[in-house]
Order: C-alpha cells, then structure tokens, then sequence
C-alpha cells in the first residue's frame, strides 16, 4: 500500500478540508448577519447557519483525521489525495453550469433553465448515452415542475415563456 490511509482520507486532504472549515465559518458569518430567528420562528439566515456548521463539523472531522496521518506517514511515501481522478474539464463544465443557473433563470424561466442545466449534468456524468442524459432531465423537470407549481401552487420563473 502506498502512504497511510484512515477511511479512504490521505494527509493531502488537510489543505482542502481548512478551505471548507474557513468556507463553513464565512457561511455562519454572513447568516448569523441575518437573522437567524428561534427554532418556532425561524430567520431567513437559520438554515444557512445550520448548512455552515454541518459543513464545518464535518470539514473538521476530515482535517483532524488527516492531520493524524502525518504522524503516522513516513516521509517519501506517495500519495493521490482528494484531487486524484478528478477529470478538471468536467469540473469546470460544472462549475460553469452552476453559475450560470441563478443567472438564466429569471430570463429562461424555471423549465428551459432547469431542464439545460441538469441535461449539461447528466451529460457530463455519463456522455456516451446522450439520450439518458435527454430522459431524466425531461423526467425530473417534469417531476419537479408538477410537484411545485401543480400541487403546492409554488410560483416558479416563468421567464419569456409567460408570454405563452
């Protein structure tokens, strides 16, 4: 076995696991800022506030263990770490989709935005089967579209398609 491993964590994931723990920490900041409210009346920031401590507890957990391991890793042993396999082309198409969401979709409308998004998604998790990736964003669209605005009367974007 190359370099010591606790639960498929390496001692390269102590970097990433500071970034969430200070990403985490940012998070409760700017929430607590606004409002966090009580557990019978909450804030518009408890929710976020609680998504920032869970991120922070569990960041925490994976840099305690990591750090272990460089007690425990002798010197000049390899290892992958948390980045290892990670193709950074598909990365940025995801990246790029998850930016571009909250900016189409008050212009495109909750369906055509929704629907390219998750289709960009699928595809970039399986891109030999195209017709998949065409199924289940038209299935989850449909799924979610029924779900929000036909039985909880929920109003989405419409975008120009309102016009119709």
């Amino acid at each position: 076995m190359a370099g010591k491993e606790i639960y498929g964590l390496k001692k390269r994931d102590v970097f990433p696991a500071l970034i969430w723990i200070i990403l985490g920490l940012a998070v409760m900041i700017a929430s607590y800022q606004m409002s966090l409210g009580t557990l019978h009346t909450p804030g518009p920031g408890l929710l976020p506030f609680l998504l920032g401590s869970l991120l922070v507890i569990v960041s925490l957990s994976i840099f305690i263990n990591s750090l272990t391991l460089f007690k425990k890793t002798s010197p000049g042993t390899s290892e992958t770490g948390i980045w290892a396999g990670i193709e950074f082309k598909n990365l940025l198409i995801i990246v790029v989709a998850l930016v571009a969401y909250p900016l189409l979709l008050e212009k495109l409308g909750f369906l055509i935005t929704a629907f390219l998004f998750l289709f960009v998604l699928f595809s970039v998790f399986d891109s030999r089967r195209w017709f998949f990736a065409l199924g289940a964003s038209l299935l989850t669209v449909s799924i979610t579209y029924t779900l929000f605005v036909l039985v909880l009367q929920v109003e989405l974007p419409s975008g120009f398609l309102r016009f119709w």
